[in-house]
């Protein structure tokens, strides 16, 4: 809940000095309180963590090094689809709805792709996972198209595209100018915030001291005790996870959801979160990111293959039918299609494949025969279909 600014004090609390789980007797400065009337707000020191410096034990070195083998292993599961772009929006999607369920906003995939197909627009909560969808494209095209580095103008323009569906007080593409809370936490002072991005700015971009997977853990930490937003943090917090995988090039493509992850254990994510703040833990939380790209990168490595799989078993579907040779290539042209947007209308399909709406209708009625598409309206207007058992792969 945002709270008013009051008159600053200009008394200063003592530092905090918390003790790291990787030795006892190492004592960590992570950070400092600064009074604000009667609040007193966490100042986040730079980063990286020192006095004594990130600890690499046995355990993280093997995450680390399972971490990179991970994404490699969906790289190279994504240079070997036929077209891997075809894949990315519903993966995108994913993840949207994954890192919004986190923030208590709860929609379908469906809902999500079937947005404005049958003339209804969509809900508030779906505006925002498809927000969320716009915001990731936006950056990916800031960062990899125009080679902007991640800066406040980067995270600035996809706070704005997020959070465009939301009420004015939650000030779209603006940093607060208010304090907040958040749990037992009140972040830094308003007036902090835009000096506290431009210090986390050179950490992303200038600082070669960890290597970057370990830079993406620590800035995500780093961007949620800041708290620059007055909405909106914690996703675009976890956005700008997947934005430095590709910025870096762990990734060639948004295919991971660590919010998979994060979902499952979200007690354990904030319980980490918070710990080092209140320990000077990074430790704890870098082991827990770790398994986060682990996990995410193995379940979408493995949802890949059952996509590959099943366009295999499709296309062997429809070279076997009775149709004729240029029926069936027609099919095989709406497939490539309907794996980029397999939630589906006529009028939908009829500007994609340039053909006259009965030839579009035509071309749904033999998939639908086929059990390649589903009906799920009953409507005899604004019909929508759906690629079953490609979203049953994409939800299960």
């Amino acid at each position: 809940m945002a709270s008013k600014s009051s008159k600053k004090s200009t008394v200063k609390s003592p530092t905090v000095k918390a003790v790291s789980k990787t030795s006892k007797s190492a004592i960590r400065i992570i950070g400092s309180y600064e009074k604000l009337g009667t609040n007193s707000h966490f100042i986040p020191d730079s980063l990286p963590p020192k006095n004594p410096n990130l600890q690499f034990d046995e355990e993280m070195i093997v995450l680390y090094g399972e971490a990179m083998r991970a994404l490699g292993q969906l790289n190279e599961m994504a240079k070997r689809l036929p077209d891997v772009e075809r894949f990315v929006k519903a993966y995108v999607i994913k993840e949207a709805l994954l890192s919004s369920e986190i923030e208590g906003i709860n929609t379908t995939m469906i809902d999500v792709l079937s947005g404005g197909l049958d003339g209804q627009k969509p809900s508030k909560e779906t505006q925002l996972v498809l927000n969320y969808s716009k915001a990731l494209d936006a950056a990916i095209s800031m960062v990899v198209d125009d080679k902007m580095p991640i800066v406040s103008r980067v995270i600035l323009a996809t706070h704005k595209i997020l959070m465009s569906a939301e009420n004015s007080h939650a000030s779209p593409g603006q940093y607060r100018k208010q304090s907040v809370r958040v749990g037992n936490l009140i972040p830094p002072i308003a007036t902090k915030v835009p000096n506290l991005i431009s210090d986390l700015e050179k950490f992303i971009n200038s600082n070669e001291s960890l290597p970057a997977l370990i830079r993406t853990a620590l800035t995500h930490v780093q961007f949620e005790t800041i708290h620059p937003f007055l909405d909106g943090n914690g996703r675009i917090g976890r956005l700008l996870i997947v934005l430095m995988l590709i910025a870096d090039k762990l990734l060639i493509s948004p295919i991971i959801y660590p919010s998979f992850f994060f979902k499952k254990n979200h007690f354990e994510y904030y319980l980490k979160l918070d710990k080092v703040r209140v320990e000077g833990d990074f430790e704890s939380w870098v082991k827990f990111f770790l398994k986060s790209i682990i996990e995410s990168a193995y379940d979408a490595h493995k949802r890949a293959k059952k996509i590959e799989n099943l366009e295999q078993k499709i296309l062997k579907k429809i070279s076997l039918s009775k149709e004729s040779s240029s029926a069936q290539e027609q099919q095989k042209e709406v497939l490539i299609i309907l794996f980029k947007i397999p939630v589906i209308s006529v009028g939908a399909l009829q500007g994609q494949v340039n053909k006259t709406y009965n030839t579009a209708e035509k071309i749904i009625r033999k998939l639908v025969k086929q059990k390649i598409l589903k009906e799920i309206t009953k409507n005899k207007r604004n019909k929508i279909y759906v690629f079953e058992n490609y979203l049953e792969i994409l939800q299960s």
